[in-house]
């Protein structure tokens, strides 16, 4: 692991233990709250309240700095600058590789069903199924591979950077094309690593989820497999929808408007910036409930090609 991760880790574990509202792990299941991108400094500007129970308020790990997300941006930028002309995929397909983590005694067991639904429901989500106003990405999923592994610890303690560390360099497999996703307890609705990062931390790349996140799992509005899309969406290089608020760089796409905070629900016709449009509550990159979520957008689909093709390719 990098110098730089390490620091970046560390830094995210000791601001968890004070700054986020972390359940314990023994009441996860019922209400989990929610982080994406493990090892990233918290934001502190208005939109950066994670996806959790009502009257609960942690902070969310994948919220970035304006600073990080130019550098981001002009990296990004230089490297599709040398790939011009090798054109992109008309289809991405992405093999994934589910990892099952369980305590002993079984606590957290996702059966072989749940992990089909869960594959056929970011098919659908990525494919602009859910709504005539929905992009199809062109990114479509195949089950490669399911792992099952039994170890308390990984299962219980994910959240802890040195446990997350552990169980990825253990268990993950492919190259940066392919998506790795470990069900586990973690107190998050689940977290994510960005394409950018794969270079200089391969073995922590993917995406991890609570396991009661899945289709007919345990947490009440979050149990439709829907957090793996939003969090898929990070693996493919796409922001928040709230990222940057009411700026008008926001989150880097231009048909998601501007957005000042995160939502909660699916109220209809919330507007938080005076910019046209109102807040893109239907997005998999905001954190309304499962039921809320329907669409990606053209300019969040040619932002994750981009990604893939400066990342991922």
């Amino acid at each position: 692991m990098s110098a730089r991760r390490t620091a970046v880790l560390v830094a995210a574990f000791a601001m968890s233990a004070s700054a986020f509202a972390v359940l314990p792990a023994a009441a996860v299941v019922a209400a989990p709250a929610h982080s994406d991108v493990s090892g990233v400094e918290c934001a502190t500007d208005e939109g950066s309240a994670a996806r959790v129970r009502p009257g609960q308020h942690a902070h969310e790990r994948n919220e970035l700095s304006q600073k990080e997300v130019v550098a981001a941006e002009k990296e990004m930028n230089a490297r599709l600058a040398g790939l011009r002309g090798a054109g992109t995929q008309a289809v991405t397909t992405v093999p994934v590789v589910f990892h099952v983590i369980t305590a002993s005694g079984g606590t957290g067991n996702v059966t072989n069903t749940q992990i089909n639904q869960q594959i056929t429901e970011m098919n659908q989500n990525f494919a602009g199924g859910e709504s005539s106003a929905a992009a199809n990405t062109e990114f479509q999923f195949t089950l490669q591979a399911v792992r099952r592994v039994t170890n308390t610890n990984w299962f219980n303690n994910v959240d802890t950077p040195s446990v997350e560390a552990a169980m990825k360099s253990a268990t993950r497999e492919g190259d940066a094309g392919v998506l790795n996703i470990w069900s586990t307890n973690t107190s998050y609705l689940g977290f994510a690593t960005f394409p950018s990062w794969y270079a200089a931390d391969p073995e922590l790349d993917g995406v991890v989820i609570q396991y009661g996140s899945v289709p007919g799992g345990g947490i009440t509005n979050f149990n439709l497999g829907k957090t793996a899309s939003h969090e898929t969406g990070h693996w493919l290089g796409l922001y928040h929808t709230f990222q940057g608020g009411c700026s008008t760089s926001n989150d880097q796409v231009s048909d998601t408007p501007a957005q000042r905070t995160s939502t909660s629900g699916c109220p209809s016709g919330k507007d938080t910036c005076t910019s046209a449009g109102v807040d893109p509550i239907h997005n998999y990159m905001d954190y309304s409930y499962d039921s809320c979520y329907n669409q990606f957008t053209q300019g969040q689909k040619t932002r994750m090609k981009n990604q893939w093709a400066a990342y991922r390719a």
